[in-house]
């Protein structure tokens, strides 16, 4: 499953939400989900996009008239079924209105990039983070990143949806300490229908894990809850993860309200907007804390994680 080298599609600098202290985060392009309230929708794809940011165009007309297929009828508006996605019209837009979202970088290539602020993911105790889209869609290209990566001394973590091939990642989860594993909707049916796949394969991988854990073969595994309003706040949801968690010997989870930064980028990608979303209100945050707390499972917030309370091995 996905190719043998990822497109990246952002890396992010000066971190402190994905992981313990300050982390450069890696985007890898693909995703097996389509979550409905999905923040990076421009991880889908395993293929590179082209975005249109029309908030940024100064109407300079370049892209009309630099595409060599003639794709653009008039400034921003491209016909995909002439574009042979050369990325021309990125490369000569001078404001930043047409953006490629997908790039192929070689571990080399990342590792140069990166190297900068090894001595800072040092000093603070941060590292990197795979995240995405999905990394294990790429688990040989990952692993060997992982593997550069922790030969220098840099902590690796990696945030994944769950949906994955567990012994193609081995090599890959050798290389890690943490493992942020997201869990959604814990009905297999609604899990379908809001994510775009069932949850079989997550909650067996989430067992696995856990267990790989308990016997010190495997990475420490973290699990955390997007909070998403009518979606995965629900009595019955709380409920049922609280469970599936006890049952696996973890008391902690971190929750992550939901947040509209992906209904820009379905603009920029030309999708239709997602209808009836909202951002959960404090009280309904603190409404789930305390059912979580009520089933024994303290909650953090993202980037509050208290890792070495409950990592055993610290």
């Amino acid at each position: 499953m996905g190719s043998a080298k990822p497109l990246i599609f952002s890396i992010q600098h000066f971190c402190l939400h994905d992981g313990p202290g300050i982390r450069s985060l890696v985007f890898f392009k693909g995703c097996p989900l389509r979550c409905i309230w999905c923040q990076n929708i421009e991880s889908w794809k395993q293929e590179p996009e082209i975005a249109f940011k029309a908030h940024l165009c100064i109407n300079c007309g370049r892209c009309v008239e630099k595409c060599p297929e003639h794709a653009f009828s008039e400034v921003g508006k491209r016909n995909s079924r002439f574009c042979r996605y050369c990325f021309t019209c990125t490369d000569n837009c001078p404001s930043g209105a047409l953006t490629r979202f997908g790039v192929s970088k070689s571990v080399e290539d990342l590792m140069e990039e990166l190297r900068p602020e090894f001595s800072l993911f040092k000093t603070s105790g941060g590292g990197v983070t795979f995240t995405g889209g999905e990394p294990t869609l790429y688990p040989e290209f990952s692993s060997a990143l992982a593997k550069n990566l922790h030969a220098e001394g840099i902590d690796v973590t990696l945030e994944t949806c769950g949906l994955f091939n567990l012994e193609k990642i081995r090599p890959l989860l050798q290389e890690l300490q943490l493992m942020f594993f997201d869990i959604k909707v814990f009905d297999e049916a609604r899990h379908r229908k809001l994510c775009g796949a069932g949850n079989t394969d997550i909650k067996n991988n989430l067992k696995s894990l856990v267990n790989d854990w308990n016997k010190k073969s495997g990475p420490f595994v973290w699990p955390r809850l997007p909070i998403v309003p009518d979606m995965t706040d629900g009595y019955d949801n709380i409920k049922g993860w609280a469970g599936f968690l006890n049952d696996l010997g973890i008391s902690f989870l971190t929750i992550v309200p939901y947040h509209p930064m992906g209904a820009n980028k379905r603009r920029w990608l030309g999708l239709p907007p997602t209808h009836n979303l909202r951002i959960p209100t404090d009280e309904e945050i603190h409404s789930i804390e305390r059912l979580f707390l009520n089933e024994g499972i303290k909650v953090y917030k993202p980037g509050g994680e208290n890792i070495k309370e409950h990592y055993t091995g610290a």
